[in-house]
């Protein structure tokens, strides 16, 4: 079994490297044949979805999943426990995201990001949430969804944080459904603390545990879609925390 973790490491990480590295150059062609816009066409997000789903398979990741993802333009609200969240969330449907602007600055997984229709936002300053809601009111206009962490936060997974109200503002705007997605990660049966990614722990050496093990389980529950007529953010960004905490609870329980 010493012998065995390593040589696992050894071939999972060499696979995501080359993975990783396919990406890159496909990314390249596609922003020189179609555009700047690529990712939002069908085939687009096809690809986008495709390299997403094989990122994870390399990793051994197991994705259950209960319903299903609004084919439209929806605003999908998560409760985020690791940065797996977002391969997890994408494997699933070709979903665009929001993520801090610092990301974007990160070699390699920077340059992924900023070229398949991320939003970038700066967390912590009042002056940006409005920036931040025009950005995702336009992006919003666009075929596909996108997905948001409302708890501006990752978590242990053991309890769902109070949801920031400020971007729900975007939907209400646009009259855009809400869809609560709920995610969970477990290990025989309870929370799994490994796949979590949190306080001050390491991307690189989180990410070893979680290559260096059988498999990785996750849950992933799409919710009912909410309505925003007639709500405010405040009640809209409640109403999508309790669908997160009532899914977790009945279905997916630690």
């Amino acid at each position: 079994m010493a012998q065995f973790v390593p040589l696992l490491v050894i071939y999972r990480a060499s696979r995501l490297l080359l993975h990783i590295g396919i990406g890159v150059g496909l990314l390249g062609v596609l922003v020189i044949t179609h555009g700047g816009q690529w990712h939002t066409t069908q085939r687009g997000m096809r690809i986008y979805q495709w390299w997403m789903g094989r990122a994870c398979s390399i990793i051994a990741i197991r994705i259950t999943q209960y319903g299903k993802a609004h084919r439209r333009t929806a605003l999908h609200a998560a409760n985020h426990i690791s940065f797996l969240d977002i391969p997890v969330i994408a494997a699933t449907t070709p979903a665009r995201f929001l993520s801090k602007h610092s990301i974007r600055y990160w070699p390699v997984i920077g340059f992924l990001t900023a070229n398949t229709g991320t939003v970038f936002i700066h967390r912590g300053k009042r002056s940006a949430v409005q920036h931040t809601r025009n950005k995702l009111v336009k992006a919003l206009s666009s075929p596909r969804p996108i997905v948001f962490f409302p708890e501006a936060t990752t978590t242990s997974g053991e309890n769902v944080q109070k949801f920031h109200t400020g971007l729900f503002q975007s939907a209400i705007d646009t009259q855009t459904p809400v869809q609560p997605v709920a995610i969970r990660y477990l290990q025989a049966g309870k929370l799994d603390r490994a796949a979590a990614y949190i306080d001050k722990d390491n991307f690189l050496v989180t990410l070893l545990k979680i290559i260096s093990r059988p498999h990785t389980e996750v849950h992933l529950a799409y919710c009912p879609l909410i309505d925003p007529a007639s709500l405010s953010r405040h009640e809209l960004a409640e109403l999508s925390r309790e669908s997160i905490i009532y899914t977790l609870n009945q279905y997916i329980p630690a």
